[in-house]
């Protein structure tokens, strides 16, 4: 905690003397830190077709599974992100900005299940499929703070950001029962596969809203949400557009003016 507290401190007394620099060159660095949260951002139209085909020299295909599209039971769409936030404008007009990100997405996961009869029964089959990756990205966005002298203040903007996703794998495991098998019960084939996922390129276009209690002075801890839309592009594989349910982040900035 005192480390936390003497970084804080730190950084402050930064802010004090890059403020004065800042207010002499007109457009400038108005504040700087990070943020850290998680996003839902999903393909519409999600399926168990969809992932294979984001696979380099998948040898599954969904034509081998027994499974019919209402026996699509689960679905999951989940980030992590970590944003290191660079934030410019001019200190004649303080209250709009143009902020600048490096955006990491960490574990990100696309699964879909099927299952088929009663869980539990002899005649049970189900199947998992879930693909994961990274992403590096950079993203802008055009804020306004609303005018306020108070520690709360509230900020809305619009933004893109566009990145591309590397080191993915789709996984596909499951059961299923042997359709030649004339035993009784019924012979499970139990299944797992691994293929690597081919690199994509991808973009968001967002809407955004946060707020924002300030301390020390020149310290900003906050909470925004973005929604909007999307595309995924894989690279040789295929194009498909995707749904920014929600993406909440919680922010740690450094004003300096």
């Amino acid at each position: 905690m005192k480390r936390i507290l003497t970084l804080l401190l730190l950084a402050s007394t930064i802010a004090n003397h890059a403020q004065s620099q800042a207010s002499a060159n007109g457009l400038g660095l108005s504040r700087f830190g990070f943020a850290l949260g998680g996003d839902i951002d999903m393909p519409l139209g999600l399926n168990g077709n969809y992932l294979l085909s984001t696979a380099e020299g998948a040898t599954f295909s969904m034509s081998d599974a027994p499974f019919d599209k209402g026996e699509l039971t689960m679905m999951d769409c989940d980030n992590g992100t970590a944003r290191l936030n660079f934030a410019f404008s001019n200190p004649a007009a303080p209250y709009t900005e143009w902020q600048f990100s490096l955006l990491g997405i960490t574990g990100r996961i696309d699964m879909v299940r099927y299952e088929k009869g009663e869980e539990g029964s002899p005649d049970f089959q189900w199947m998992e499929v879930n693909a994961t990756n990274k992403e590096a990205a950079v993203e802008a966005v055009h804020i306004r703070h609303k005018k306020s002298e108070k520690p709360l203040g509230f900020h809305w903007g619009v933004g893109t950001n566009m990145g591309v996703s590397h080191s993915g794998e789709v996984h596909v495991t499951g059961q299923f029962i042997d359709s030649d098998a004339t035993d009784n019960p019924a012979t499970i084939t139990p299944f797992d596969y691994t293929y690597q996922q081919r690199g994509s390129f991808n973009q968001r276009l967002f809407l955004m809203g946060g707020m924002t209690i300030r301390f020390f002075k020149k310290m900003d801890f906050g909470l925004e949400m973005r929604k909007g839309l999307g595309y995924r592009a894989s690279f040789g594989g295929p194009f498909h557009v995707t749904y920014l349910k929600r993406s909440l982040g919680f922010t740690l900035r450094c004003r300096l003016f």
